[in-house]
């Protein structure tokens, strides 16, 4: 035979077995999907039809010249059909959530002119001759018939790439894929057939066409990992931002509630003085604004240091050190916060034009931490040493900082303290307390 089908035959088997695979198992509903659903066996037609239309074209002695033509014919049709289904399915993948209605209707009206234009090419295919090309050129030729297909390929490229650049900033990357396909395939197998008449190689770019489709698209199963993936990233931040990491990576392992027992950690309160009376001023809204700045600084700053913040309570920020991995020097390593904190409130009062104070209270013991209950689980402490480092902040200073007796004997030789008379502290008596 004077022409290759080698390129036709392997695009035919590797639609096919698209096919099967895509026809295998439910998949999702959608726009896209339900016209590619239709182009998968409408490629596969195509592809029959060309394979076909070659041979009868190669022994068109040996065959009646009205089967010939009704082959040949046949296959120009499935072109048309195709191309106009690949346009229509690279405009569905343009009618996406953020999509403008006035480009959606655009768009409607753009598909709709895509099948009128098509509907004439077929009737062009049906009435006009075909016109066979010498076997010494390798290659056959419909005449009009098939190079209306081109032309009406070319305007389909130009009128999709105009859609695409109208909506460009609406779409997620993969989301252009399919006009990215429709083009390469065009362009390479046209040029393709240029330089190497006799490979006829546009039948086998129409598999490639659909075969990027799926993969990138269409295949629910990538689509699946890809949104597993990002599910469980969302899901990872989140429980990181509640939860201390080694407590995350505990609770994958073992999604159960725990406690655990620390000896030694430190634990610091500070709150806003005078919180209640500054909403009646400033007015609650603006005040919870003002103290979620706040607080998101000490988040960032929260970075640099070997520190877990447990929780905050309206305007009470509670942190600890030397939990849930354990450190020695984790009193001062919370005394170095503590003051950098207080330079944090300095700085932030004069960009805001505020006037914040804050007490600050620090006691360091023994704890027990960990999550209990089975809802809006969080990561807490609890004991004694937590209650004396609250009672520290609520009878402290403001703009200070208030140690306990403990905290002042770790640090007495690396930092100054002033010690204040003696205070009565609610549930635990008359105690010792120092000012840094």
């Amino acid at each position: 035979m004077p022409y290759s089908i080698e390129f036709q035959i392997s695009g035919l088997i590797v639609v096919v077995v698209l096919c099967i695979v895509f026809f295998s198992k439910p998949r999702w509903q959608s726009l896209q999907n339900s016209i590619f659903r239709v182009l998968l066996p409408l490629t596969a037609f195509e592809l029959l039809m060309d394979i076909i239309s070659v041979i009868t074209i190669a022994e068109r002695d040996n065959i009646p010249e009205t089967l010939n033509n009704f082959f040949a014919k046949g296959y120009i049709i499935s072109i048309y059909i195709w191309i106009t289904g690949v346009a229509l399915y690279v405009l569905s993948n343009f009618i996406y959530t953020n999509t403008p209605q006035k480009n959606i209707t655009r768009i409607k009206v753009t598909g709709l002119l895509l099948i009128i234009a098509a509907a004439a090419g077929c009737v062009i295919t049906i009435a006009a001759p075909l016109k066979y090309a010498n076997y010494g050129r390798k290659i056959y030729s419909y005449g009009i018939p098939s190079t209306s297909t081109f032309i009406f390929a070319v305007y389909c490229i130009i009128v999709l790439s105009v859609s695409c650049l109208m909506n460009y900033r609406y779409l997620p990357f993969k989301r252009k894929i399919p006009l990215f396909a429709f083009v390469i395939m065009e362009g390479s197998v046209a040029l393709l057939q240029v330089c190497f008449r006799s490979l006829l190689v546009i039948g086998f770019g129409t598999a490639i066409c659909i075969l990027i489709m799926y993969m990138t698209l269409e295949n629910p199963d990538m689509d699946m990992i890809a949104k597993l993936n990002e599910a469980n990233r969302r899901i990872n931040n989140l429980l990181l931002n509640i939860l201390p990491a080694s407590i995350v990576a505990e609770l994958k392992e073992k999604p159960s509630t725990f406690t655990e027992k620390y000896d030694n950690i430190t634990v610091a309160f500070m709150d806003i003085v005078d919180f209640t009376e500054m909403s009646s001023v400033v007015g609650a809204e603006n005040l919870v604004d003002i103290l979620n700045s706040l607080f998101s600084e000490f988040d960032m700053l929260l970075d640099n240091y070997k520190i877990e913040k447990i929780k905050t309570i309206g305007d009470a920020y509670m942190i600890a050190s030397g939990l849930p991995e354990r450190y020695e020097n984790n009193c001062e390593e919370m005394i170095k916060f503590l003051i950098q904190a207080q330079r944090t409130i300095t700085n932030f009062n004069k960009r805001h034009n505020t006037t914040l104070q804050m007490r600050i209270g620090v006691n360091c013991g023994p704890v027990v931490a960990g999550i209990i209950g089975k809802k809006k689980f969080i990561y807490d402490l609890w004991g004694s040493t937590v209650n004396f480092a609250c009672r520290m902040q609520s009878s402290g200073v403001p703009d200070r900082i208030q140690v306990s007796q403990n905290v002042y004997n770790l640090m007495k030789d690396k930092y100054n303290f002033e010690s204040r008379e003696t205070v009565d502290v609610k549930s635990f008596g008359t105690c010792h307390c120092y000012l840094l």
